[in-house]
């Protein structure tokens, strides 16, 4: 009945919204303009007609414009002629502030710029209106005559795409005062190429143009479309540039289409123009390449060094020219080329020791040597960053029901001896409060650690190896650290120490990378447990299998003090931007075996600590999908399994994977949902029920998808749906449910559903997550579809059906 009551109160909502359209401040003779809707579109994205929209409509929600509500409620707070009077106020107090200064030039230019600036505030109040009025927008007052330069711009679109045989046309319907758009658009036949040649003079330009036809983006069959027209003649630019011809501009290309022949066929003509003064382009080579390393003294003559035919100059050789030479693509006696040129400053770029680089080119001028050609001087500028660095951070850390604190030192040493390598110490500490996993309280966690990472720009390797990869970046990563966690049920002690190989793949030479990898043939942790509360250690034995009988599974034993040695593969695949932004996918597949040393007799045992066998992998897929306006629909599914190894009953307790939290099934607790049906919710009454503590599993399945959009200025939202849980790999018969089998574990995915208010601070994106239960697996009596239960309140206390999640960033 109360869900059916929800529902019913939701419907009149909508409705009520759908009448919220404010035009009672509109003029007798004006309409509002609320949808353009293009419709028939085939194989044109709608957005793309969007895109050349010369008037948008008011932005509707639920049939709704809440950001004209905004505008118009906040111009009733809007007067220009009392900001006149501010500004007229803040120029009288300007000048008296300045005749007071009298002749003290500084602090006359100070007063002048603190009033100047407060003017300026006022302007733009003027200008652009109140906050209320610059976060919401106004109305949208329909205008004809844009409306008929939309449609010559959708004509002009549709032809750029090769539907020259379009027809589109417009209907306006008016309800009251507000008006609705549709565009008819029928695409028709599109224009294909059908044949393509050349006209190039220049006979060693077309043989450079020939050698790489194969890569052309025109072949004949496809669509014409400017936009791929475009693209080639920047290929064209490019690989012309990467073949000597340093003067070669894109002017030279000019695209000649042909359509006469009928039958929506395009005959296209790539034509290279000759230079203006009637010669041949030119084709220079490097006669010297200089590679400057520091920042100019005037007067000073810098010192030159040798290697490998280029010339290191610096007043303080602080940089190896072996080390270098690796970044550097361009050399003496080879024919100039745009690609090389990209490439090294790329390279050095990315070694992050120098602050800036630049290599530019002059052309040799000799009159008196005939047999030299065209030649150019390549000159490297790299200017070093500073050789220190600190980084110091403060803030709050939430998981659960109380903040604490936290905060960390960093320090990075740059170009440490002399080989471009960083080495990077930190210290960090801070309180969290979490709640206890025996009692249902909040307690608060104590960390504290530091870590030091020395890298390399090349890979160490035990039989040379310093020229391998080099054109995909490597480095030579050797990390260690120390953690230090203490709370009410235990306190631990984590040493870690490791050896990385990097690279990274560029889809092309000058485009940033799109997969890394990272291979770590070593990595050796040590865990020390110095105090375990006795009901944990209970609950570690109650969740163990059959472990008095010597069973196969012992999370008792996986929280030991132990040894742990492993070899990691981590592959990353992301086409997407920092802010994600890009139509992209993102994979990483992390796999991990653990204890292989041991048991071939490489590392003997350490004392009395355990040793673990285990073998992991971890594929993470996530996809994010643009839908035009700020608005986005993004997927992810996360997959994952853990076992022993060699007969052996445990894997360490950091291994297993945990559902749950801000980043995973959102309604649940972190790493309180599962394993599968079984129940973890202790029944002690209506008002004083709890749940377990953390659920450890072997097996890991969950997806998430979000709607993505902005609602006002830096004030993003998002609706999104979680299902996942986590499973053992075999049923436990003290837990019944919580076994992986593929027969019913998708009658297991506990489902949960929210809203998500998301502020953008450019720097940094704060997330509330507002998530409740959909469909519980663990419900033993009743029906598992739990979201009749939802109340909105249970979002602001302790509640086993919703749950608020903060976080920084994107949970995916």
């Amino acid at each position: 009945m109360r869900s059916r009551f929800y529902i019913f109160g939701l419907v009149i909502t909508i409705i009520s919204f759908q009448a919220c359209v404010p035009t009672k401040h509109l003029a007798e003779n004006e309409q509002l303009l609320v949808s353009i809707q293009p419709m028939g579109l085939q194989n044109i994205e709608p957005s793309a007609i969007e895109a050349v929209y010369q008037q948008q409509p008011n932005r509707t929600f639920l049939g709704s414009t809440p950001y004209l509500a905004l505008y118009n409620f906040g111009k009733k707070f809007y007067s220009p002629a009392k900001i006149d009077e501010r500004i007229e106020k803040q120029r009288a107090r300007r000048a008296e502030k300045m005749r007071e200064a009298g002749t003290d030039s500084t602090k006359v230019r100070r007063q002048q710029d603190k009033y100047d600036r407060r003017i300026a505030r006022h302007r733009k109040k003027k200008e652009e209106g109140n906050f209320l009025m610059r976060i919401g927008e106004p109305p949208a007052i329909y205008d004809s005559t844009l409306m008929e330069q939309t449609m010559d711009q959708v004509d002009i679109f549709l032809n750029t795409k090769g539907y020259f045989d379009h027809e589109a046309d417009y209907e306006k319907q008016v309800k009251g005062k507000k008006v609705y758009i549709t565009i008819n658009i029928a695409e028709n036949e599109p224009y294909r190429y059908s044949h393509l040649d050349y006209n190039i003079r220049d006979d060693s330009v077309l043989a450079v143009v020939k050698r790489y036809e194969n890569r052309s983006l025109l072949q004949v069959g496809d669509i014409y479309d400017e936009q791929v027209i475009s693209a080639e003649r920047d290929r064209l630019y490019e690989m012309i540039r990467h073949n000597g011809y340093f003067d070669f501009a894109r002017a030279y290309i000019v695209f000649e289409p042909d359509t006469s022949y009928g039958g929506n066929t395009v005959r296209m003509r790539t034509v290279i123009q000759d230079p203006e003064d009637g010669t041949s382009h030119k084709a220079y080579t490097i006669r010297n390449v200089y590679f400057k390393t520091d920042a100019d003294r005037f007067g000073i003559a810098r010192d030159t060094v040798f290697f490998n035919n280029v010339k290191y100059v610096a007043y303080d050789h602080n940089f190896s020219p072996k080390v270098l030479d690796k970044k550097v693509s361009v050399y003496p006696g080879q024919k100039y080329s745009q690609f090389r040129t990209s490439l090294t400053q790329r390279r050095l770029a990315e070694m992050d020791v120098f602050q800036f680089n630049n290599l530019s080119y002059n052309k040799v001028t000799n009159p008196t040597d005939f047999a030299a050609g065209y030649q150019l001087n390549a000159f490297i500028n790299a200017v070093p960053s500073k050789k220190f660095q600190e980084t110091t951070e403060l803030g709050m850390n939430f998981t659960e029901r109380r903040p604490g604190p936290y905060s960390s030192i960093r320090l990075k040493i740059r170009n440490v001896f002399g080989g471009a390598e960083n080495l990077e110490i930190g210290v960090r500490g801070g309180l969290e409060g979490q709640i206890n996993l025996t009692t249902d309280a909040t307690v608060m966690i104590r960390e504290y650690g530091g870590d030091a990472a020395l890298s390399f720009p090349l890979f160490l390797l035990p039989f040379g190896g310093k020229d391998v990869l080099q054109d995909f970046n490597p480095r030579t990563r050797i990390y260690t650290g120390y953690t230090n966690v203490d709370r009410a049920e235990f306190q631990r002690t984590l040493y870690e120490s490791s050896l990385e190989y990097i690279w990274q793949k560029y889809p092309r030479p000058l485009l940033p990378p799109t997969v890394q990898y990272i291979f770590s043939p070593i990595n050796i942790d040590v865990i020390q447990v110095g105090r375990i509360d006795s009901s944990f250690q209970d609950f570690l034995g109650r969740i163990s299998t059959g472990e008095e009988e010597g069973g196969t599974r012992s999370f008792s034993e996986s929280f030991q003090s132990g040894f742990i040695s492993f070899i990691g593969m981590n592959i990353i695949y992301n086409t997407n931007d920092f802010n994600q932004t890009r139509n992209a996918r993102y994979l990483r597949v992390l796999t991990e075996v653990g204890g292989l040393t041991s048991k071939l007799g490489i590392m003997p045992n350490v004392g009395n600590l355990r040793q673990y066998q285990y073998a992991r992998l971890n594929p993470d897929y996530r996809r994010y999908i643009p839908l035009g306006g700020q608005k986005y629909f993004v997927y992810r599914v996360n997959a994952g399994v853990a076992s022993p190894l060699f007969g052996s009953n445990a894997i360490p307790y950091d291994k297993y994977f945990f559902a749950g939290g801000a980043s995973s099934v959102r309604a649940w607790r972190a790493r309180r949902l599962g394993p599968g049906s079984y129940q973890t919710l202790i029944e002690n009454g209506a008002e004083d029920n709890q749940l377990e503590p953390e659920q450890p599993g072997e097996v890991i399945l969950e997806g998430s998808a979000e709607y993505r959009f902005n609602m006002v200025g830096f004030l993003n939202g998002a609706f999104f749906l979680d299902a996942g849980n986590v499973w053992l790999l075999s049923e436990d018969t003290n837990r019944p449910g919580s076994g992986f089998s593929f027969n019913r574990f998708y009658k297991e995915l506990a489902v949960g559903t929210g809203f998500g208010l998301r502020l953008d601070f450019s720097v940094m994106i704060l997330r509330f997550d507002f998530a409740t239960k959909v469909y519980d697996p663990a419900v033993t009596d009743g029906s598992k579809f739990v979201i009749r239960d939802f109340r909105f309140s249970e979002f602001f206390k302790l509640s086993n059906q919703a749950n608020l999640n903060i976080g920084i960033g994107y949970p995916f």
